[in-house]
């Protein structure tokens, strides 16, 4: 009788689970991202039915803020390391999955609240810790397998604890991604 129970509760358990896309189904992933800010391991995972987590921590892009300007530069021989965390609403999944376009890997169209802290570089003086703190709108896409493609612009505030200062600037991002596991 044990048995009975225990098989019809198991396939009870897997029909309601087993289900086809839904909504619902962001994944968490580790991967490996290149782009215009650096290189950078980042773990993204669902804290809500439409919001993803990533936190990231890469080699890169340095800035500063001095003279009312953010300035940033990325010295490929001195990469500065920094650390990224970032909120995303993905808020077109039901569209895709209408579409019957894919939402694997996270992919669909976001609005994203990132911090990036920089630790600035000491033997480039221009490089100071930085905090950059911004809004942007972005889009994620499979490029088959486990390779992604990720793009943002937004607007954010640059401060420097280095200089006291701090900046709005215009922001964009672009990169490549291999997930890991």
């Amino acid at each position: 009788m044990k048995k009975i129970i225990f098989i019809g509760f198991l396939f009870l358990t897997i029909s309601f689970f087993g289900q086809s896309k839904s909504v619902n189904n962001l994944s968490e992933f580790a991967r490996v991202n290149i782009g215009l800010h650096g290189i950078d391991l980042s773990y993204e995972f669902p804290i809500a039915k439409k919001i993803v987590w990533e936190n990231s921590v890469g080699l890169g892009m340095g800035s500063n803020s001095y003279n009312s300007s953010a300035n940033y530069k990325f010295l490929l021989n001195n990469p500065v390391p920094y650390l990224k965390s970032e909120l995303k609403y993905v808020y077109n999944t039901k569209k895709r999955l209408s579409k019957d376009k894919t939402i694997d890997l996270n992919s669909g169209n976001y609005v994203g609240l990132q911090s990036k802290y920089s630790f600035g570089d000491v033997d480039y003086y221009e490089l100071n810790k930085t905090l950059l703190t911004e809004v942007h709108w972005g889009i994620q896409r499979p490029l088959g397998g486990r390779f992604t493609f990720n793009t943002h612009i937004g607007l954010g505030v640059l401060k420097d604890f280095d200089t006291k200062n701090a900046q709005f600037s215009p922001t964009i991002g672009m990169k490549f991604g291999y997930k890991l596991f």
